[in-house]
């Protein structure tokens, strides 16, 4: 009996240690090979640039990666741990695997019959997002843990934190937790509260499934069992994670700076920036760019070139409906009237000042009716002037069935008008100037940079017309010329074999002054003392004069 224990054990014991070899070598086979973790230290993530106006109005953020460095350090205590409660409330006390954690995290999602809690610890996570590649095997796992049980040897816990908050992605762009304090709250990372923090928390495990836009409820759900783990690990008072629960999600609504403040300026600056420096540098180097742009100006500006253009759009007449119901499909495909018009008496009441299709209903001398939603609006006859020709009337130009694109004002005491809205198609540009430095101030390129992103500031060409007249001026100054220097303001044709053509240069008065000196043809711009100047010159000689002053278009 003593010997057929004997085998026995010594059995089982070469097997277990036959066993730990195996999995000692199999170890060592995945340590071969693996990133080195020195690779941390130096940790330097694609970051954002950032393009802002001299007052600090951000215009523009250029990235790959949303995400600006931060110190985790520096955050609330109860950011930190809103985190750790989310993802590893263990992190303090394991030494990179937490073995409970795995236990619990498989009993849990087989209770729950899916994936609801992870087994991964922070420092695990670390290891995989910085150091391997996202594909699922147990040999990726394997090494994972690996490198976290070094990591934990090589680095402070706060370090491993650090990383963490500031590599993980938090859904819609954002990378790190600062750039998700500022994408779904408008706020810096240290300035969230704890149901904000919170609520970023829960997105690491999946930012699609509890993203707040689009599914506020499994959000507020899972932000609820962040606040539970905070309380249970005694990081906040019940009493806190009462009032944190009952917090709206208080999101920020979707904004881009780039459109929303100044999309040609921002635009240029882009392009000039690329020219400066490789795509690298532009996308990932967090540059901080100022320019010389002043918010308020641009403003006036955006908004006075809308506006002009609005009115000289408005010049040219108007230009039809939008469409006509039934005039356009006939035979099969043809809906029935009731049909095209149903779309047009659903929906809710337009707000004050929205532009939307509306259908005409009825047509009168004294205005147009309208249907919007759950809106009837009138179009008043006096609304309507500027889109009569001459000699017609209201019921000439409208009729039934008509689409209109209105625009719809609120009237005291309840109720709505609304009035006739031409998008324009005349473009134009502007460009504000500081003359003494030189400095743009303001610059729009078009009316709409959705509709057009050719941007008229800087990439139209122009007429210099007799904003040249001082160089060619300067230049003949210094060809020995004087400002009393005097040329005969007379009439002159040139002729061209070439073209077989005539020129004779016009004046703007029509008149013609005789002997002229430079100084007053300058000053009165006389076109022909200015190109029978040019013509004694030598036009060769003008521009390589206006070569030297660094104008490099061509001429």
């Amino acid at each position: 009996m003593r010997k057929a224990f004997k085998y026995i054990f010594l059995s089982l014991l070469a097997m277990a240690l036959l066993a730990a070899g195996g999995v000692g070598i199999y170890v060592w086979s995945l340590m071969d090979g693996l990133p080195d973790i020195a690779e941390l230290s130096t940790y330097k993530p694609p970051l954002t640039t950032t393009i802002k106006s001299r007052d600090g109005v951000l215009m523009a953020e250029l990235y790959r990666e949303n995400r600006y460095m931060g110190d985790p350090r520096q955050l609330p205590g109860f950011v930190r741990k809103a985190f750790i409660a989310a993802e590893d409330d263990k992190f303090y006390e394991h030494a990179g695997l937490d073995f409970q954690g795995i236990i619990r995290a498989a009993l849990t999602n087989l209770k729950e019959g899916r994936f609801a809690q992870g087994g991964s610890t922070i420092t695990q996570q670390v290891a995989r997002t910085l150091l391997l590649s996202r594909e699922k095997s147990l040999e990726r796992k394997a090494r994972e843990g690996i490198l976290a049980l070094q990591i934990e040897r090589s680095l402070e816990k706060d370090d491993i934190l650090n990383l963490y908050l500031n590599q993980i992605y938090l859904g819609h762009g954002a990378y790190g937790i600062e750039a998700a304090a500022r994408v779904y709250f408008g706020v810096s990372a240290w300035e969230l509260s704890i149901a904000q923090a919170a609520l970023l928390a829960g997105l690491p495990q999946a930012p699609s499934r509890y993203d707040p836009y689009k599914n506020p409820a499994q959000a507020i759900d899972r932000r609820g069992y962040v606040l539970e783990r905070m309380f249970e690990n005694s990081w906040i008072t019940a009493e806190e994670a009462e009032e944190a629960k009952r917090s709206p999600l208080g999101l920020k609504g979707y904004s881009n700076p780039f459109e929303d403040v100044s999309p040609y300026y921002s635009e240029y600056v882009r392009q000039a920036l690329l020219e400066l420096f490789d795509t690298d540098t532009v996308l990932e180097g967090g540059l901080t760019v100022t320019t010389s742009m002043d918010s308020r100006l641009q403003r006036a500006a955006r908004e006075a070139l809308r506006e002009g253009l609005k009115e000289i759009d408005l010049r040219g007449g108007y230009r039809g409906p939008v469409r006509v119901l039934g005039a356009a499909v006939t035979g099969e495909d043809a809906l029935p009237r009731e049909e095209e018009e149903a779309p047009f008496f659903e929906g809710d009441m337009p707000t004050d000042g929205a532009i939307a299709e509306a259908l005409v209903t009825g047509v009168s001398e004294e205005g147009v009716t309208v249907v919007a939603g759950a809106a009837v609006a009138r179009i008043p006859a006096e609304r309507l002037e500027w889109t009569l020709p001459r000699g017609r009337k209201i019921t000439d130009l409208f009729s039934s069935g008509q689409v209109l694109l209105c625009r719809f004002e609120a009237v005291e005491g309840g109720g709505l008008k609304a009035s006739i809205y031409q998008e324009p198609i005349v473009e134009g540009a502007i460009i504000s100037l500081d003359p003494e430095t030189g400095e743009v101030l303001a610059a729009v390129g078009g009316y709409d940079y959705k509709r057009s992103q050719f941007n008229r500031f800087s990439q139209a060409k122009r007429q210099v017309g007799s904003a040249i007249k001082p160089l060619i001026y300067a230049a003949a100054i210094s060809s020995g010329y004087t400002p009393a220097s005097l040329i005969y303001d007379s009439p002159i044709v040139y002729e061209s074999d070439e073209l077989d053509k005539k020129w004779k240069p016009k004046t703007y008065s029509s008149r013609f002054y005789g002997a002229t000196t430079l100084r007053d043809a300058l000053v009165n711009s006389r076109n022909v003392v200015t190109i029978k100047l040019l013509k004694e010159m030598g036009i060769q000689r003008t521009v390589n004069f206006l070569r030297k002053l660094g104008i490099t278009s061509e001429i």
